[in-house]
Formats: C-alpha cells, sequence, structure tokens
C-alpha cells in the first residue's frame, strides 16, 4: 500500500500548493480530484479542520500517580521492619504515625515490682513475661533492668539471662529478676 500512496503524492492534479491529499489504509481507490477541492468559499466552515487532542492524559497521569502513591504507601507499611532495620533513623517517624516497629519481635508484658524484706536487708524483685511475636523461632537477649529515681534518673541498672535463650514462634515465658540493697 506504500507506493500507492507515494504516487498519489508525486501525481501533480493542478491543485494550489496550499492543498495537501490524504490516503488511508482503507481506500479501495483514489478518485482523481474534482473541482470541489479548489478553495472553499469565505463563509463555509473549514470541513478539514484538523482534530483536537483530547485531554484525558492529564487524567491518565493523575490516576497512574495515585496508584503509585498507594503502592509505595503500602510496601513502607508492610516493609517498615526491614526498612527500619535498614535505616533506624525512621523508627521514631513510624512509631510518630503510630505504627512502632519492634526489631526483635519480642514483648515484655506483665512487669510488676516489689520491694521484700529479707531479714534485715531489702530486696527487690522484678517479675513478668516475655512473648515471641514472631511465627518463628526468636533468639532472646539478657533483659535490661533499670531503677530510676522521682526525677526519671536512672539510679542503678543491670541485665539479667532469660529463662530461656530461644522462644518459639509465639511463645511465652515468665522471667523473675532480684536486687538485693536496692538504691
Amino acid at each position: 500500500m506504500r507506493p500507492l500512496i507515494k504516487a498519489v503524492h508525486d501525481q501533480d492534479f493542478g491543485l494550489p500548493r496550499d492543498y495537501a491529499i490524504e490516503a488511508s489504509v482503507q481506500a479501495a481507490r483514489i478518485a482523481a480530484p474534482s473541482r470541489e477541492l479548489r478553495k472553499p468559499k469565505a463563509g463555509a466552515a473549514a470541513a478539514v479542520a484538523p482534530k483536537k487532542p483530547q485531554k484525558t492524559d492529564g487524567a491518565w497521569s493523575a490516576a497512574i500517580l495515585l496508584l503509585s502513591l498507594v503502592t509505595i504507601g503500602m510496601a513502607a507499611i508492610g516493609f517498615r521492619e526491614k526498612i527500619v532495620r535498614a535505616a533506624p533513623a525512621l523508627a521514631p517517624a513510624y512509631a510518630g504515625l503510630g505504627l512502632p516497629v519492634n526489631l526483635l519481635g519480642l514483648e515484655l508484658r506483665s512487669v510488676r515490682s516489689q520491694i521484700a524484706q529479707d531479714g534485715d536487708r531489702k530486696l527487690l524483685t522484678i517479675e513478668g513475661e516475655i512473648v515471641n511475636l514472631r511465627r518463628d523461632q526468636n533468639r532472646v537477649p539478657p533483659v535490661a533492668l533499670t531503677v530510676r529515681g522521682a526525677n526519671g534518673q536512672a539510679k542503678y541498672a543491670w541485665t539479667t539471662s532469660a529463662p530461656k535463650t530461644r522462644l518459639d514462634g509465639g511463645e511465652t515465658i515468665a522471667f523473675r529478676a532480684r536486687l538485693a540493697s536496692p538504691p
């Protein structure tokens, strides 16, 4: 079909130079120009006006942008633990959004303390539970404990071993720590 279109353009039909001949793939034959192809009359509307582009490009761009932002947001929430592991400075940002990140996958629950008298000395006892929040087995590090004064300043800090070094998925264990003669 290409040579046919070229042949039409190469022929001189005696048209003024400001006219062009169009051909389409669907045309079965090309007719000779008639007198109707001459310049339009002064009051007649232009019959062959170029089509204006539709203004849907902006809508498609906005839809793609919105879909991209939703996808990125969902990924940022779903992979927040991995993101914070790679960039720990982002942990406060997630916590500020109400999405705290627990990199250890462990939680201390039901922590309570009491001071008891053992003879003539005081004994601070701290008890609670360690819960594995993950589905898989998880390593349990030593438990860090701190005694704080009324002003919030640390008076004494120490660590104690957990009863087990590994917890199965969802497992809970109790822990107990004692401090003789607390400050």
